[in-house]
C-alpha cells in the first residue's frame, strides 16, 4: 500500500511540474495541433496547441515507480515492466500520431484503423507475454 502510495505522490508532483515545462517547450518547437480549414469553427480555437503531452504522463509514472521502488526498497515485479512495456508501446502509437501531424504540418496522422492495428498489436503481444 505505502508503494502505491509514494508512486502515485510521485506521479502527480511530477506532472504537475512537469506538464507546464513540457508545454513550454513543445509550443517553442512549434509542435502545435493543426485544425483543418473545413472543420467546425469552433475547433479552430485549438490551433497551435501543443501536441505530444501525453509523453509526460508516461515519463511521470515510469519515474514514480522506480523512484518508489528505491525509496520503499521493493523489488520491481515481472508485472509491472510488462505493463510499463504495454504502455509505453501504446504511448509510442500515440507519439507516431502526432509526429506526423507535425511534420506534414497537417491534421492527418496514422488512420483510425492503423491506430487501431497498432494497438491491437501491442495488446496482443503484451497478453502473451504476460500469459508465458
Amino acid at each position: 500500500m505505502r508503494l502505491i502510495l509514494v508512486a502515485g505522490a510521485l506521479a502527480l508532483i511530477f506532472s504537475l511540474f512537469g506538464t507546464p515545462a513540457l508545454i513550454k517547450v513543445l509550443a517553442r518547437r512549434g509542435y502545435g495541433q493543426f485544425i483543418r480549414d473545413d472543420g467546425p469553427s469552433t475547433h479552430h480555437t485549438k490551433r497551435g496547441t501543443p501536441t505530444m503531452g501525453g509523453i509526460i504522463i508516461i515519463f511521470a509514472s515510469l519515474i514514480a515507480y522506480l523512484c518508489a521502488h528505491l525509496v520503499t526498497g521493493n523489488s520491481i515485479s515481472i508485472s509491472a515492466v510488462l505493463i510499463f512495456g504495454l504502455v509505453i508501446s501504446l504511448g509510442l502509437v500515440g507519439f507516431i500520431d502526432d509526429y506526423m501531424k507535425v511534420s506534414r504540418q497537417n491534421s492527418r496522422g496514422i488512420s483510425g484503423k492503423q491506430k487501431i492495428a497498432g494497438q491491437v498489436f501491442f495488446a496482443a503481444l503484451f497478453g502473451y507475454l504476460g500469459i508465458h
